[in-house]
């Protein structure tokens, strides 16, 4: 088990060495995730190159830090691995939240991303229903954790796979009900207040991959389909999945995620 010190607590990372004539792949899992969901994943990338999955503050076996885990502060998080790991460049790849705090990253420390992938994810800040909706979910944790996880997981995949699919759904509300309520509700606060980072993309400053689901619910594919235009996205892929395609059809996601990794 690998830990490092952060903050008041200590942050859980794993390493895969690999080919050093690539640079470094880093992956941040998602909202009620951690870093065993690039498990299946990242054994197939690791012949290509070097790993780095991170569990966020309070997912995972990384502690909490704060009632609210802003983008901000997961992102230096992320930089606190990075460091210790000694990568001075390096791909980065988020899954769904994990791709709110990879463009918290890139606006702190552009200087270090070779990429940047949005897996699942959007640029986009949460609209004033949306908000709502995160304080809504942020009372039900707190009045049962367990049943949120339980409704919420589910809810992720496209419908049509849900019986095909049912024991990784099983597998991640198990994984997922490790979490504390803790660190659930600062992760919702920390979504809800997150900025828009559009620009990002628009500046074409850094080169950013766009992996969206057809069938996508959490992240609309028509609206992906509009702001992956912006002129620094320079790679897209669609899947016909829909939020949990690295689940459902993991074969196309790991083939697509290593183009754009090793074709930079």
């Amino acid at each position: 088990m690998a830990l490092i010190p952060f903050k008041n607590g200590q942050l859980h990372y794993q390493w895969l060495p690999g080919n050093p004539v690539h640079k470094p792949l880093v992956l941040l899992h998602g909202f009620l995730e951690d870093s065993r969901m690039w498990d299946r994943l990242s054994l197939a990338w690791n012949t290509h190159g070097p790993v780095l999955m991170i569990d966020l503050p309070g997912h995972g076996q990384s502690d909490s830090f704060a009632a609210v885990h802003t983008m901000e502060l997961m992102a230096d998080a992320v930089d606190a691995v990075v460091q210790f790991c000694q990568l001075p460049s390096f791909h980065l790849l988020g899954h769904s939240m994990g791709g709110y705090v990879a463009l918290a990253y890139a606006e702190l420390h552009p200087e270090k991303l070779e990429q940047l992938g949005l897996f699942f994810s959007t640029p986009q800040a949460d609209s004033p229903a949306r908000q709502v909706m995160r304080d809504k979910a942020a009372e039900l944790v707190q009045q049962n954790h367990n049943s949120f996880i339980r409704a919420s997981i589910p809810q992720l995949f496209d419908t049509t796979m849900h019986e095909a699919f049912q024991p990784a759904i099983h597998c991640q509300i198990n994984q997922s009900l490790e979490m504390s309520v803790e660190g659930i509700v600062a992760a919702i606060q920390g979504m809800k207040i997150r900025k828009d980072r559009t620009h990002i993309l628009e500046s074409g400053a850094i080169s950013v991959g766009v992996f969206a689901g057809k069938l996508d619910t959490i992240i609309p594919f028509d609206s992906a389909e509009k702001w992956s235009l912006a002129k620094g996205v320079n790679y897209r892929y669609t899947s016909p999945s829909g939020h949990m395609g690295h689940i459902t059809h993991q074969e196309g996601c790991i083939d697509e995620v290593q183009r754009w990794w090793l074709g930079a």
